[in-house]
Formats: C-alpha cells, sequence, structure tokens
C-alpha cells in the first residue's frame, strides 16, 4: 500500500500526500535520469531584477557557466563559477553533490542562450528570449514545446523517472508573468535568489509587459503558449513541452522553484493528463522562504500536484558562502532540491542530506581551491 510508504526524514512533502506517496513507490530505488534546460532571458539585464550573476550583464553567463559546471567539473565561458553578489555560489554545486552520489546521468539542453556553454548538449533550435517589457518576448515558441515533448519521449524510454530543471536567470520574473496570464496566480508570489526581493521592481515590469502585449491577468488561461511568446521566456516552453512528453511514460520530477511552476502551469494547461505522474522537487529554503508562497502558487495550478522537499541545512556549515542559504540567497536554481530528491530516491533513501553537505564541502574546497 502506497499509504504506508515511509518518507525518510531527509525529505519532507507538502500538498497531495497521497499522490506524493504513490509517485514515491513507484520509483523509489529506480533509474531516474537528470536534465537541465539552459536559457536566456533579456529581462535579466534590466538592473536589479536578478542577483544570478555578479553584474546584470554577467547574468547573460550564468546558464552557461552553470551548465559547464554541471559537465566538466569547472567553467569555460568565464573565469570562476557563477557567484551572486557576496560571494555565495551556485545552487550547482549542491546539484553535482546529488548526481555525484547517485551516479544519475545528466543532460543539457539549449532552450535559446545568448552565450552559448562550451560543452556537448541537445540543441532546439531555439533563440534567447528578449526583455519581457517588449510584450513579444519569445520566437517559435510552439516549435520549443514540441521539440520539448519529443525529447521528454526520449529520456523516458530507458529511465525510471526524470527529474527536469533549468538555468536561466531573471526567470522569476518571466514566470510571474507567464502564471498571471494565465490567472494562476494574481498577484506576485514568486521567490527572488537575493533576501530582499525585488517585488515591486517584479510588478512594474509585468505591468509595462502586459500593457505593450495587450493582455491582462488570467486573458490568456487558455493559450499557455501565447502567454510565453508575449511574455515567458524559452525555457518554461521546452521544458513544459518535456514534462508532457516525459509524464505519458515515466514519472517527472519538476526540479526547481517559482520559475518552473511556471512550467508546471503551463504543462498542465496543455495537457492536464501529466497530473498524478508529477510533482515538484524543491528545497526546504524554498519553502520556508517568507518573501514568496511556493505552495500557493501551486495549489492555484492544481490541487494534485505536490511539493517534496530536501530537508538541506548550509547552518552548521564553516563556510559562508554556503550559509548565506540560510539567510535567504539563492534558495533553488539549477535543479539542485530535484537532483538531491531523486538522489534520495534513487539509493531507497540511503543518501541522506548529511551525506549531500559532506560533498558539497569537498566540492566548495576544490572549485574555491581550499585546502
Amino acid at each position: 500500500m502506497t499509504s504506508d510508504f515511509q518518507v525518510p526524514p531527509s525529505l519532507s512533502i507538502k500538498g497531495n500526500e497521497a499522490v506524493a506517496k504513490d509517485i514515491l513507490s513507484r520509483i523509489w530505488g529506480k533509474r531516474g535520469v537528470f536534465t537541465c534546460t539552459v536559457a536566456n532571458t533579456l529581462t535579466s539585464t534590466i538592473p536589479g531584477v536578478s542577483e544570478a550573476g555578479d553584474t546584470p550583464e554577467l547574468t547573460l553567463f550564468t546558464p552557461a557557466a552553470d551548465a559547464e559546471l554541471l559537465v566538466l567539473g569547472k567553467t569555460v565561458c568565464m573565469k570562476g563559477i557563477p557567484i551572486n553578489p557576496g560571494g555565495i555560489p551556485t545552487p550547482a554545486t549542491l546539484t553535482i553533490a546529488a548526481l555525484n552520489l547517485s551516479g544519475i546521468q545528466s543532460h543539457v539542453i539549449n532552450a535559446g542562450c545568448k552565450i552559448v556553454p562550451n560543452i556537448p548538449f541537445y540543441d532546439v533550435g531555439g533563440t534567447y528570449g528578449e526583455a519581457i517589457t517588449c510584450g513579444k518576448s519569445v520566437k517559435d515558441v510552439e516549435m520549443l514545446y514540441e521539440r520539448g515533448k519529443i525529447l521528454g519521449e526520449l529520456f523516458a524510454k530507458d529511465n525510471d523517472f526524470i527529474v527536469i530543471s533549468e538555468s536561466c536567470a531573471g526567470g522569476t520574473t518571466t514566470a510571474m508573468a507567464v502564471m498571471m496570464a494565465m490567472g494562476v496566480m494574481k498577484e506576485n508570489l514568486v521567490s527572488s535568489s537575493s533576501p530582499n526581493n525585488p517585488k515591486e521592481l517584479k510588478t512594474n515590469l509585468v505591468n509595462e509587459a502586459f500593457r505593450n502585449a495587450g493582455i491582462s491577468i488570467g486573458s490568456l488561461a487558455d493559450d499557455p503558449l501565447k502567454a510565453i511568446e508575449c511574455v515567458g521566456d524559452p525555457m518554461i516552453a521546452v521544458n513544459a513541452g518535456m514534462v508532457v512528453g516525459a509524464s505519458k511514460h515515466v514519472p517527472v520530477i519538476i526540479g526547481g522553484g517559482t520559475q518552473m511552476a511556471a512550467v508546471i502551469a503551463v504543462a498542465v494547461g496543455m495537457d492536464d493528463s501529466c497530473v498524478g505522474n508529477i510533482f515538484q522537487g524543491t528545497t526546504r529554503w524554498l519553502v520556508e522562504d517568507r518573501n514568496s508562497d511556493i505552495e500557493k502558487i501551486i495549489a492555484g495550478i492544481h490541487k494534485d500536484v505536490p511539493l517534496i522537499y530536501v530537508n538541506m541545512d548550509y547552518s552548521k556549515s564553516p563556510y559562508e558562502g554556503l550559509q548565506a542559504y540560510e539567510w535567504g540567497f539563492i534558495k533553488e536554481g539549477v535543479g539542485c532540491g530535484g537532483s538531491s530528491v531523486a538522489a534520495i530516491i534513487s539509493s531507497s533513501g540511503k543518501i541522506t542530506c548529511d551525506d549531500l553537505l559532506e560533498e558539497v564541502h569537498r566540492l566548495y574546497r576544490n572549485i574555491l581551491h581550499i585546502e
């Protein structure tokens, strides 16, 4: 009985527990695959929108650098690793720790990058997104969605489950715009990589984008792809297609924060048969974030999409850059929550948060050359 399924202390559930336990029981100890879709939106270069890079211009390098770090263990497109102002490392460090410990394979998908990663990747033929304020931010949305579906089917063929994640700086603003255009969210509930979530700025940008696109809250409830075309980013289109394509065959972990909630909203809006075979995999940092509300966002999308999150705690880490996660910085990204949840699942719970932390420390020392 799935209701008897015991969730280990490293994981917690929010939302529909029965659906969560049903999916967990079907993939417990099984083999998964991790995918990360990278893209740029020029929205990230608007000053104050994103802290996923030391300056607004550097945010364009973050997705490519995260992808290189995942595949090579180092960055090629820029010196050092993607770092927030204040020296806080990319969440990809936790993703890599989870993948290392679990042996889960990873693949990178380029949905549309201005700065292209110097690694082999799947290319769907997309171009980077314009700033949403223009009101027509993504080209070839239907093609991106359909090619995402093909990839989802492809990855489902020889895996028991799939983790779908992203690295797209500025993406919480585009996610907010898409979800408001679809009407699943009426107010700004999205998170930020900073503890000082620039809510007013994001709301003003979304309002300007809506004016220029000639849309309003909820006006694109029946046309999710149009919402992406007007005010989204390329990652949302590709990943929504992947969720729909893969979930027809295997369970899907949507790895990420409020940004990936937009992917869930579009996927459910396009084909709600995915419900019952998907859940959002994220971090305790995001669930406990007082400046956003992932539970309320997901509840607005569908009552049967649960949240399963990893109880990572960096408070006892000797490194201030990691402790900052406990102070409200970063919280999610590069599928760090989803990959950690997947590592625990694939190991039948043998991998714990302590194991993940130990591996993060090892990686952190190597990357920053700390003895």
